[in-house]
């Protein structure tokens, strides 16, 4: 059996029309003042949205003409709705429809213009996807085109959080799993193949693999999509995707996917995939877990001793989805960064999921994924098939560092731009080429590694496990955290006394050099951090301007800003060569990765992140010994030079009072 040779990648659809649509909208509902809830566009954008593609495939006979404003029927319109509530696809199990007991349009006869400027979209919208589904191509207009009201709505409620993933990582994510029940031989067997997304939002992922699943050009099993979502109105998004992508055999239902109870609890141990991207950052407390979750949470309803009273929901979403699948399942996830590299809780549970499941990848995003959406959450795609692994199990291990569009702000609205290269249809490529053992083709630019599972460490984060030109040996990576230990935060700050020297951010000019007259004559009146020769500064603050030292011995006490970490090196480890590589362009580029921050001007990274950084295990004989060494000795006689300097300056100052 082939996969199709062309992929979703080289379909992607162009959604300009629908965004001009959706910015003339903008305007007129801005100019009219009706419906100044998001949630009330959203509904009665998607109303008419159903309407419509009830009447293009035939289940309703009559729809308003758009041709013309002057003729077109409000009245005409409500009754096609009124129509496409009675359809069974629209309506719930208990036989309710998908809009309510008492539906009804929102919009009147007073309404005429916003009315028919609202139906000439969802008419355009439906027709741009029909004309890309009868090219064999993927449309997601929900996704894509109706996001924004979407993000407004949910953005301040953590719990209910709806971040639409954008289309290139559901793709990737699509034919990434279909490549693996390819390999497994899944879709050899005669049973149906179960595909659920305990958290479907606009079934995404479920549509997007229902068009991928339905071009493979093979003899396969049936599909069966189960959607399940808290919030009613994801629901009703879902059951009208999924109807729109003409998806065989589907239920969609509303209930907390994670608690036990709900519909999607009769599927438990029988899915063969999750496809998924769960909220982050919920929190539920022990008490909640241990009374709502039951079986459907195996392993934090067990007596484990948690790191903590409460639980992120990314970690709970990770337990419950495991369970629903079957021996041999595969769960593909996107999780937030904290997933793969924290410690405490999620630590305590990627030491279970090692011994428990395979670990068949772990891709690290880049922060632009969900910046439309308005966070820069750095996150990444994690794929676990439930058994137990062997000695043979490997795990790819991968940086995308361009998904080949930007985010920026017009008129208020956010939106992607085309900018450089997708790299997911090459890790695609090579990660199939890595799980097939033919990695000698992989191209060298790339950010990609096969680790065996024995090997994975308890951080996950790719970038521990990659090599790169720049890594020195080029073999063995550790963790900043194992090179130094981190001072600063356990020392008492205290204000500046006569005759200390203060160093702060700006008064690191470069590559060891330090401005000392500066920092002799600086007197702030904000509390510094003591710090002593040897130990190393590094600036959290904009670190994509390096600022970098070992501390010299200076004259007084020594303090330094809160703005910098405080690292003292380990024994076995010079602070030169940490110095040194933290300055390699290798560690710079991981640096700017984990960075976050509001704006260009007030970008951090984290100590925790910064503990993360992969660095090169240096052993005997390495020749990062060496350089070092003579980094060292390029530092001290510029300090030298410097100090000289400032003596001379100072006796001149001296000898003219």
């Amino acid at each position: 059996m082939q996969l199709p040779n062309e992929t979703l990648f080289d379909r992607a659809p162009d959604y300009s029309p629908v965004y001009r649509h959706l910015a003339e909208l903008r305007e007129e509902f801005h100019r009219s003042g009706k419906l100044d809830d998001s949630n009330a566009k959203l509904d009665e954008v998607v109303k008419l949205f159903a309407t419509y593609l009830a009447y293009r495939s035939g289940s309703v006979g009559f729809f308003p003409s758009v041709e013309n404003a002057s003729k077109f029927s409000v009245l005409e319109l409500q009754k096609a709705f009124a129509a496409t509530c009675t359809l069974p696809e629209y309506s719930r199990s208990d036989g309710v429809s998908i809009f309510g007991e008492h539906p009804r349009l929102t919009l009147t006869q007073d309404d005429e213009v916003l009315a028919w400027r609202l139906t000439s979209l969802a008419k355009e919208a439906v027709d741009e996807a029909f004309r890309h589904f009868a090219e064999g191509r993927s449309y997601d207009v929900l996704n894509e085109a109706f996001g924004h009201f979407v993000r407004d709505n949910f953005r301040s409620n953590i719990e209910d959080a709806q971040y639409l993933t954008p289309s290139e990582v559901v793709d990737f994510m699509v034919s990434l799993a279909i490549e693996e029940l390819r390999a497994s031989g899944r879709l050899e067997l005669d049973q149906p193949l179960l595909v659920a997304d305990p958290c479907s939002g606009v079934a995404s992922f479920l549509t997007a693999f229902s068009a991928s699943y339905a071009a493979l050009d093979c003899v396969k099993p049936e599909l069966l999509i189960v959607a399940q979502d808290k919030v009613e109105r994801m629901v009703r998004l879902s059951t009208i995707n999924l109807a729109l992508h003409k998806s065989s055999r589907y239920t969609a239902s509303i209930g907390n996917s994670i608690f036990a109870g709900s519909p999607l609890d009769s599927n438990n141990g029988s899915v063969d995939l999750v496809l998924t991207n769960p909220p982050f950052g919920a929190r539920f407390s022990q008490a909640d877990i241990h009374r709502e979750g039951g079986l459907n949470l195996p392993f934090f309803s067990s007596p484990i001793q948690l790191r903590g009273p409460i639980v992120d929901s990314e970690l709970l979403f990770i337990d419950r989805d495991l369970h629903l699948l079957r021996e041999g399942g595969l769960l593909a996830i996107i999780v937030p960064d904290s997933v793969i590299s924290a410690k405490g809780t999620p630590a305590l549970l990627r030491h279970h999921l090692k011994h428990c499941v395979e670990v068949r990848a772990v891709i690290e995003l880049p922060s632009v994924t969900f910046a439309q959406a308005g966070t820069r959450t750095k996150t990444a795609v994690v794929l676990l098939r439930k058994q137990k692994h062997t000695s043979a199990s490997a795990s790819v291990v991968a940086r995308c560092k361009s998904l080949g569009f930007e985010v920026s702000s017009r008129k208020g609205v956010l939106v992607k731009t085309s900018c450089g290269e997708n790299d997911l249809p090459v890790l695609l490529d090579a990660y199939k080429k890595l799980s097939r053992n033919r990695s000698s083709c992989i191209e060298d630019s790339l950010e990609i590694a096969s680790v065996r599972q024995e090997k994975l460490r308890d951080v996950w984060t790719p970038g521990h496990y990659i090599s790169s030109p720049d890594s020195g040996d080029g073999h063995s990576q550790i963790l900043l955290s194992d090179a130094v230990t981190f001072v600063g935060d356990a020392r008492k700050r205290r204000p500046h006394a006569p005759g200390d020297t203060y160093i702060s951010v700006l008064h690191i000019l470069g590559d060891g050099l330090l401005d000392l007259q500066s920092s002799y004559s600086y007197a702030p009146k904000t509390p510094g951090v003591p710090v002593k020769p040897g130990e190393i500064l590094f600036s959290r603050i904009n670190p994509r301007i390096p600022r970098v030292l070992v501390v010299p011995k200076l004259e007084g006490e020594i303090l330094c800003s809160t703005e910098f970490e405080v690292m003292k090196a380990k024994p076995g480890y010079d602070p030169y060569l940490v110095c040194f590589l933290l300055l390699t362009p290798a560690v710079q580029r991981e640096i700017l990765l984990k960075t976050s921050g509001t704006s260009a001007s007030h970008n951090r990274i984290k100590t925790r992140e910064l503990g993360n950084l992969s660095l090169p295990q240096v052993g005997d004989g390495s020749p990062l010994i060496k350089i070092a060494k003579s980094y060292e000795q390029a530092v001290s006689k510029m300090f030298n030079g410097i100090k000289m300097l400032t003596d001379v300056r100072g006796s001149y100052i001296d000898s003219t009072l």
